[in-house]
């Protein structure tokens, strides 16, 4: 996990859908799994809860979640950012 890149992903986010509860919600949950070293399980999940809300998010983000991941991806972790990218094509 690229911390650089997981933080300004978390800060851009948070920025952009402030005014989003469900949003939040699952900001508090990734920021208590990263408190415990889990930054990775933390953004998998956000993802997923995007993924599954049919919550959209910029290019700009999904970009920066891969490159939080890209130091050691895992299928799941390649599997989630096409997913990303795909729903954000439709």
């Amino acid at each position: 996990m690229k911390k650089e890149a997981y933080d300004k992903f978390m800060k851009k986010i948070s920025s952009e859908f402030k005014n989003v509860d469900t949003v939040k919600e699952f900001l508090l949950d990734a920021a208590e799994l990263a408190m415990y070293g889990e930054k990775r399980v933390a953004l998998e999940n956000f993802l997923e809860n995007l993924l599954e809300n049919e919550i959209h998010i910029s290019s700009e983000l999904i970009d920066l979640a891969e490159e939080a991941f890209s130091d050691n991806p895992t299928d799941y972790d390649n599997r989630l950012i096409f997913e990303m990218k795909q729903f954000k094509l439709n």
